[in-house]
């Protein structure tokens, strides 16, 4: 129990740490000429949103895809509509035009400054006042075939580093379109990120469908590792353009819809709206495959395929949202049955004046809310209970509205920025070490050459053993001397994967996964 409480104790001061973390996700700025921002001020998931509609700036512009974040006191700090860094005042940060353009700017130019692509980009905090915004675009030769409807793909994926206390505090871009991966061959832009189970780095990840893996980086405050790789045979048989990935608020799921099976019979590949669930490790970043459920493909009530546009997870974890682009779909995800989805609604006005719904997300208040595609449109509809199951989260039709003039699109692309420690991973920094001498820590994960083990203090006897996944017992030490409370444990001759480490000490047990580079 005592190991139990100082873990708990732990968790609680991390989360402390990053409380107001949560409201760097307080303010979505949504729309398009002019863009307006929807605050949601108070406690997280309060039972009424509080909208301050203010309008950002006549000539700033965002279509479906957008980025942003919010200093910690739940005021926009900056945002991107995929091509341009903007302040909170929607003027554009100084450098920060073409953004996302590291060889090229044909397909920023063709789209008057803008991405029409959902989740083009993402931005983290890095530290001080600076942030990361990363983006995938594409290069000037593949732009060409794109436009001149030759092939799409996206062969980029890069970032750049804002300083807002640059510039009289107005922010300036001070690097500027980085690569981290080219020549790939990215069928869509999906790309989401979640907290480090240490509660201080960040796991981005981007969806690589053709070669039938994620490609995942680690973004510290100073440097990004990776690309690490987790390779995923649970596949279909066809990459959806039009498609995300986003996790569970508390980071342990990932969602994706981006494979699809090609129906036999048809001349053309649609979507057979398939969604895929997958468990995630916050600490070792390892995604493993878990179910697929897939929703019914209307090919008669509508105008034309009522296929998959976006996907969302309920604020608890056990209910996942497709809205399709007539239809809104839930599905539980604690029955293992891959066609249990109930249908929600369909549109939220008549066919002639419904412009296709889009890609959803949950706001800090709680409530799902259910972007537009096409159409011009003042308001968005969302789900007041998505926890509860069935009919009664309650669909409300264009329930979220404003009164400016403009063209409402889709909730901006952010993670949990409030998530802290998991109690799991190493701790936060080398004072945490100090502070946590009675709680069992591995570090670092991943590893390479060496693993070490702090134990706590006062240990006499210690005996760690590692399995891989089959559950072979691969290494195996004992210790009955323990000099500072910590054991370096080489893992060098063990291949790159991922291991089960169980430790027993004074007779007490603590079991871990980590990661071998």
């Amino acid at each position: 129990m005592r190991y139990i409480n100082i873990a708990l104790l732990l968790i609680i001061i991390s989360n402390n740490a990053n409380s107001q973390e949560y409201k760097r996700n307080y303010t979505w700025p949504v729309g398009y000429e002019p863009v307006v921002k929807f605050h949601f001020n108070g406690q997280l998931f309060m039972d009424e949103v509080l909208n301050v509609n203010l309008p950002v700036a006549p000539g700033c512009a965002i279509s479906n895809s957008c980025s942003s974040i919010s200093d910690t006191n739940g005021n926009l700090q900056l945002f991107s509509n995929g091509f341009i860094a903007y302040d909170s005042d929607g003027f554009g940060i100084q450098n920060g035009t073409y953004i996302n353009c590291p060889k090229g700017t044909i397909l920023c130019n063709y789209y008057g400054g803008r991405s029409l692509f959902d989740q083009t980009s993402i931005i983290l905090p890095k530290k001080n006042n600076q942030y990361y915004i990363f983006s995938v675009g594409m290069s000037d030769s593949v732009a060409t075939n794109y436009l001149n409807h030759v092939y799409t793909e996206f062969d980029i994926l890069n970032y750049s580093v804002v300083d807002m206390d640059s510039n009289v505090d107005h922010g300036k871009v001070i690097e500027k379109n980085r690569i981290l991966a080219d020549y790939q061959h990215y069928i869509n832009c999906t790309m989401t990120a979640v907290r480090h189970g240490n509660g201080k780095d960040w796991w981005l990840v981007k969806a690589d469908c053709m070669n039938h893996r994620y490609q995942s980086y680690l973004v510290r405050e100073d440097t990004i590792e990776g690309p690490y790789y987790n390779n995923i045979t649970d596949t279909a048989n066809y990459c959806a353009f039009w498609s995300q990935i986003y996790f569970s608020e508390d980071g342990t799921k990932l969602i994706s819809s981006i494979y699809d099976n090609k129906i036999n019979g048809l001349s053309y590949s649609f979507d057979f709206n398939r969604v895929d669930v997958y468990d995630f490790d916050r600490c070792s970043g390892i995604i493993t495959f878990k179910n697929n459920y897939f929703v019914p493909l209307d090919s008669t009530s509508y105008p034309n395929y009522d296929y998959k546009s976006g996907i969302c997870i309920s604020p608890n974890g056990k209910l996942l949202y497709m809205s399709n682009i007539y239809t809104i779909y839930q599905i539980d995800l604690e029955d293992t049955n891959k066609y249990n989805a109930q249908l929600i609604t369909g549109p939220d006005t008549s066919i002639l004046y419904f412009p296709w719904y889009n890609t959803m997300a949950c706001a800090p208040d709680g409530r799902l809310y259910i972007g537009n595609f096409g159409g011009t449109r003042s308001f968005m509809s969302y789900i007041d209970s998505p926890n509860v199951k069935g009919l009664g989260c309650h669909f409300v039709p264009q329930g979220l509205w404003q009164s400016f003039n403009i063209n409402l699109k889709s909730p901006p692309n952010m993670p949990n920025y409030g998530l802290g420690w998991n109690g799991l991973c190493s701790p936060l920094s080398n004072a945490e070490v100090e502070r946590s001498k009675q709680e069992i820590i591995i570090y670092p994960n991943p590893a390479n050459n060496n693993l070490s083990i702090v134990l706590p203090t006062g240990s006499k006897k210690a005996e760690v053993e590692v399995y891989d996944m089959l559950g072979q017992l691969l290494l195996k030490r004992s210790i009955s001397l323990i000099q500072n409370d910590k054991i370096v444990l080489s893992v060098k001759q063990l291949a790159s994967a991922l291991y089960s480490i169980k430790i027993n000490v004074d007779g007490k047990q603590f079991v871990s996964k980590f990661v071998k580079e």
